[in-house]
């Protein structure tokens, strides 16, 4: 029997000596390729024949899965799967898996901490520090943590190991999910409300929603202007959630106090994006997810997904159950 062919189609880190020793431990017989690639030009010459795609920052559109002929599973690194076009991976009868448990704590803790440093005004107090001056630092006298409402735009995993966290904290979490029942969120301590109410009401509002085409700019003009002025907005979940050039305005204009985001729209973002110029803006390049541990946490279960397919047995994490049905032999 021919060896799978199984196709790293892009990953930040340089060597796959993680992927390596989970498929030398699997049994399979296998070929790795490593790619650089993120469009359909650069995938399609070295993807046809693949029995599996790795999957990071590559897109992975209907083309490209048309050319799937023999892939039997598409994982990713991540739990987010926006670069996927999971209705052509359906279509063709490939499971889309991910790795839903991955970074959880990372995120919430990072989460946790642009709360914390909004609140007590560290960068300032830090650049002031750092300009020579002392005492009387920028910003004025932060409000008590306690007792403030974190507003969380979407309550799965890291949106819950928020508010478990935030709740040791003091502060009263507020949550806008359609898809969760009020009884998960009672057992959270969690007030569950609409979004409009969360935003009026929220001193800090934390997106964790995953992007689709409903949640695209879901923070726009109209969401920015109905927070109150003293208040900040965070963003953990994908750069296209929140529409960049509406926060700029809202942030120049004064109708939130700041913002601190790990996500942009683009990424990275241009030399000259207006954002990054702003005194109230805390930007960090993507990298909430990051620790040792997550790291191979990840690659071990990116790997696992395609060994136990390959092997013949059920895809688990699929994102798009669907396929479940028709899937290719």
């Amino acid at each position: 029997m021919a060896p799978f062919k199984i196709v790293i189609t892009d990953f930040s880190m340089p060597l796959n000596e993680i992927e390596t020793a989970e498929l030398e431990a699997s049994g399979l017989e296998y070929e790795l390729v490593q790619l650089n690639a993120k469009t359909a030009d650069e995938l399609l010459p070295h993807v046809q024949d693949a029995d599996a795609l790795l999957v990071q920052w590559a897109n992975i559109s209907r083309p490209v899965i048309a050319a799937l002929h023999k892939c039997k599973v598409i994982s990713r690194y991540g739990i987010g799967v926006d670069m996927i076009d999971l209705e052509a991976a359906t279509d063709h009868g490939i499971p889309v898996c991910n790795v839903p448990d991955y970074c959880i704590d990372e995120v919430s803790t990072h989460t946790l901490a642009f709360v914390l440093a909004l609140n007590r005004h560290l960068f300032g107090h830090v650049q002031h520090v750092a300009g020579g001056q002392w005492g009387g630092a920028p910003g004025g006298a932060p409000l008590r943590l306690a007792e403030q409402h974190l507003g969380l735009v979407g309550l799965g995993r890291i949106g819950r190991a928020v508010a478990r966290k935030a709740n040791g904290l003091g502060l009263k979490v507020l949550a806008f999910d359609p898809y969760l029942p009020a009884d998960q969120a009672a057992a959270l301590r969690v007030e569950l409300v609409s979004l409009d109410e969360l935003l009026r009401r929220s001193d800090y509002v934390s997106v964790h929603c995953p992007l689709t085409a409903e949640t695209r700019h879901l923070i726009g003009t109209a969401q920015l202007a109905q927070m109150k002025p003293s208040a900040y907005l965070i963003n953990m979940a994908r750069g296209p959630v929140v529409d960049q050039a509406a926060l700029h305005a809202a942030l120049v204009g004064g109708a939130i106090a700041g913002a601190a985001v790990d996500v942009l729209e683009q990424e990275p973002p241009a030399a000259d994006e207006p954002l990054l110029r702003l005194p109230n803006v805390l930007v960090t390049p993507h990298t909430s997810s990051w620790s040792a541990e997550s790291l191979v946490q990840l690659r071990r279960g990116v790997v696992g997904n395609v060994v136990q397919v390959l092997k013949g047995g059920p895809p688990r994490s699929v994102v798009n159950p669907k396929v479940l049905g028709k899937l290719r032999a």
